[in-house]
């Protein structure tokens, strides 16, 4: 008898799931995203700067619009250059 018909099976089980149930999607945050986020974020800081530069709170407000507008807009723009 050969020897392949005799050894036991592998410990570990297998790599590659053989349904789609059992595989997750992970969802990856795209680079165009993080960068309109940092851009825009920075971009809102200085408007506020230049509005308001006496307030610490108008400048927080500032920033975190520029951050909310800048994943929006990236967003739009990684869909839209992902499609095929």
């Amino acid at each position: 008898m050969p020897e392949s018909k005799t050894r036991h099976p592998h410990k570990h089980p297998d790599h590659h799931p053989k349904t789609a149930e059992t595989q997750h999607k992970h969802k990856k945050t795209s680079r165009t995203i993080i960068a309109t986020v940092l851009f825009c974020g920075l971009l809102g800081l200085a408007v506020s700067f230049f509005m308001a530069a006496d307030s610490v709170t108008t400048l927080v407000a500032g920033t975190l619009l520029g951050c909310i507008a800048g994943y929006i807009f990236g967003y739009q723009v990684d869909k839209s250059l992902s499609k095929k």
